[in-house]
């Protein structure tokens, strides 16, 4: 057992988490305005007001198990402890414990486009837990972040002093010569848009609803229209692909597979603007928000995206970044039509999750089967019922942290919609592979390091790594991700910014999932600890086969009962007396 300080609802307003966004605000639907007067914005976006993370809190006893908000406290730690405030609050691109000398680097335009997601983090952690370590890094990030809204769009703005950011083009040849232009990357606009709704719903700030229908109008404005649908194009300019130079695109050719680019996705590239455009419509109203979503979906579900099966066997030869060998579906299947993919699935996963919200958003029923068909399909693809998926099938065999957080939006956004109940495959995915991934312990960090040699330093600039930093990496590094796993291991421990961005993310999705409250109604979907504003859940799982629910104010509970229970096995008593039990599906 242990004591700890249990935070009750933190926010009214965030009950529902990134997947309702606490409803629309009572605002008219945005117009569309020309884009000379979006610049506007940056300089009001200095004034916005600073975040509400007021809250109760009180001490109880609870067992010792698994705790979300535990967790979430240390990722806090993680988030900010790989944040460079010497470098406009930029995030370091990966960090290395196993060396002798465990260092973390700057790397690649991921460090622009990532940040907004430690934006969301930090929020959905601080939600969680209550702490309030970097409660001021956080702020003068999410400000530096705001500063880079311009003309409607989130710039990466040229700086000679992140060389690296152009090395996907020096490396693969793809985008032609790098160029000292500034660039917009429309999948880290995005991630930018994203970070804006949840911060609107910590602070009553109008000029982030201005900022957010910017946004829109702006990914909007630079999509390239085909027939009914559009897309951004993979050689469109410098740095990585989709890249939106500030003069202009300098190639619109449409992308003939998903295989292109130096990820080894296209659809991956236009995931995130689908979903903030998706969410900012239910939130606004805002009709060119819906369009573009719309668009960007048609484009993404073409058969041409889909489809193919994992060749262990094939040539690596000509492919790029995450892209696995793979083989044409055989005459009898139809993958394209059922969401099947071969490759890279955090990239498929996030236009999955894009997908489903625009489906939410505009009452699209084929576009929700295709997501549920594609996520059943996802689970032949590892061994469902420990939380594993192969993220990289035919190539190197890992789940990466990045597509944990996708899994479990997945499993929950499915399961609210009513396309199922995949609160088991949450629960798997989140004790088995999302817990066990982030850093908790520095001893086992230090034993690993210890015993190896000076294997990755790089001490100087280069063009794929800023300098190296090396001071108290492993005490900042607690409560990061790391990137990749085997079913029981984690073969190299290292982490990428991406994991850590996403894998916190995948916490707050569990977290908020467990206890559902409407009125004077909770239901309990997940058996994991969780304090609510209704009940507190104390779990004894997997030490012992018993739940204690601590009532507070709920006339009503319900509980979902794992796939893994006897039924007939199960005995309920309310303060001491045995009580009969009412089912309604699981």
């Amino acid at each position: 057992m242990k004591k700890l300080m249990m935070m009750t609802m933190v926010l009214a307003a965030m009950q529902s988490g990134v997947f309702a966004m606490a409803g629309p605000k009572e605002s008219k639907p945005v117009e569309t305005k020309k884009s000379t007067v979006e610049k506007s914005i940056v300089s009001k976006v200095a004034k916005a007001k600073s975040f509400d993370y007021s809250g109760t809190s009180y001490e109880a006893t609870v067992p010792d198990t698994l705790d979300l908000a535990d967790r979430a406290a240390l990722a806090i730690n993680g988030l900010g402890g790989t944040i460079d405030p010497n470098l406009d609050y930029l995030p370091y691109g990966a960090t290395f414990f196993a060396d002798k000398t465990p260092h973390m680097h700057h790397w690649s335009t991921a460090d622009n486009g990532c940040i907004p997601k430690y934006g969301e983090s930090f929020s959905f952690m601080r939600i969680m837990s209550g702490s309030k370590q970097y409660l001021e890094l956080e702020s003068k990030t999410r400000d530096a972040m705001l500063a880079r809204v311009e003309d409607g769009l989130y710039w990466d703005r040229y700086d000679p002093r992140r060389p690296w950011r152009d090395i996907y083009a020096a490396s693969e040849s793809l985008y032609g010569k790098g160029s000292n232009e500034d660039i917009c990357i429309p999948s880290h606009a995005a991630r930018m848009f994203r970070a804006v709704l949840v911060w609107r719903n910590l602070c009553d700030d109008p000029m982030l609803d201005e900022v957010a229908g910017s946004l829109s109008r702006g990914m909007r404005r630079i999509a390239i229209d085909r027939d009914d649908y559009s897309y951004y194009p993979e050689k469109g300019g410098w740095a990585e692909a989709t890249s939106y130079p500030r003069s202009g695109w300098l190639n619109t050719d449409e992308a003939k597979s998903e295989i292109e680019g130096v990820e080894g996705t296209i659809t991956g590239y236009h995931a995130h603007p689908i979903y903030a455009a998706a969410h900012w419509y239910e939130a606004s109203g805002d009709p060119v928000a819906l369009e573009l979503a719309t668009r960007l979906t048609k484009y993404c579900m073409q058969p041409k995206f889909w489809g193919g099966m994992p060749n262990p066997g094939g040539s690596m030869e000509g492919l790029t970044g995450n892209a696995s060998p793979f083989s044409p579906d055989p005459p009898y299947k139809a993958g394209a039509e059922l969401g099947h993919w071969f490759s890279h699935f955090h990239a498929r996963a996030t236009v999955l999750r894009g997908i489903l919200e625009y489906a939410q958003a505009a009452s699209d029923q084929r576009a929700m089967e295709f997501v549920r068909r594609s996520y059943e399909y996802t689970l032949t693809q590892g061994i469902a019922r420990i939380g594993w998926i192969n993220g990289f099938p035919a190539k190197q065999n890992e789940m990466e942290a990045c597509a944990l957080g996708d899994m479990v939006a997945l499993g929950v956004r499915l399961s609210d919609m009513g396309m199922g109940d995949y609160w088991d495959d949450v629960d798997a995915v989140v004790r088995n592979h999302l817990a066990e991934q982030q850093l908790t312990r520095r001893d086992i960090i230090e034993q690993v390091s210890a015993a190896c040699g000076e294997r990755q330093f790089h001490s100087g600039v280069s063009k794929q790594y800023g300098p190296a930093v090396t001071e108290r990496v492993i005490e900042r590094g607690m409560g990061v991700f790391l990137s990749n796993s085997k079913p029981t291991s984690v073969a190299v421990p290292f982490t990428m910014l991406c994991c850590t961005g996403n894998a916190t993310q995948g916490l707050y999705y569990a977290w908020e999932g467990i206890v559902r409250e409407s009125g004077d109604t909770a239901q309990v979907n997940l058996l994991l600890n969780r304090a609510a504003k209704l009940l507190d859940v104390d779990s004894y799982l997997p030490y012992e086969g018993k739940v204690v629910l601590r009532n507070k104010a709920a006339r009503r509970i319900s509980v979902r009962i794992p796939y893994w229970v006897t039924r007939k096995d199960i005995r309920a008593n309310v303060s001491g007396k045995e009580t009969a039990l009412d089912w309604l599906d699981n």
